[in-house]
């Protein structure tokens, strides 16, 4: 099951994903338009998602927490001139993917580790 996020509740919506997936492993795949996917090596835990708006222009910020070496760091994925934002459940009602679509049609998933069976 899917979800469309209306714009004007976007900033809620991603404060409280945040708050309910914070430290969840999390990894990205990348759709372009022309047809080419991507799908990210290296996964973190989920640390913060946030809204920012710069005039017209709308951003996501995607923040993770790297732990493969000894010290941890921050993974910061800015996406700009957001045009959409859905939400996919897993079959417990859990969160499972995070969908962003920019401007020129790329859609970014944000695929979760699933509370099922622990996969991302």
């Amino acid at each position: 099951m899917s979800k469309m996020i209306e714009p004007n509740n976007w900033e809620k919506f991603l404060q409280e994903f945040s708050e309910r997936n914070r430290e969840r492993r999390a990894r990205f795949n990348i759709f372009f338009s022309s047809g080419e996917t991507v799908e990210e090596a290296e996964e973190g835990h989920l640390k913060n998602v946030s809204l920012s708006k710069n005039g017209g222009k709308t951003q996501v910020i995607v923040e993770r927490t790297d732990r493969s070496e000894k010290d941890e760091k921050t993974m910061t994925d800015p996406i700009d001139n957001v045009r959409g934002i859905a939400v996919q459940y897993e079959t417990d009602g859990s969160e499972n993917i995070l969908e962003i679509t920019d401007d020129k049609n790329t859609l970014l998933s944000l695929r979760l580790e699933s509370k099922l069976d622990g996969n991302s």
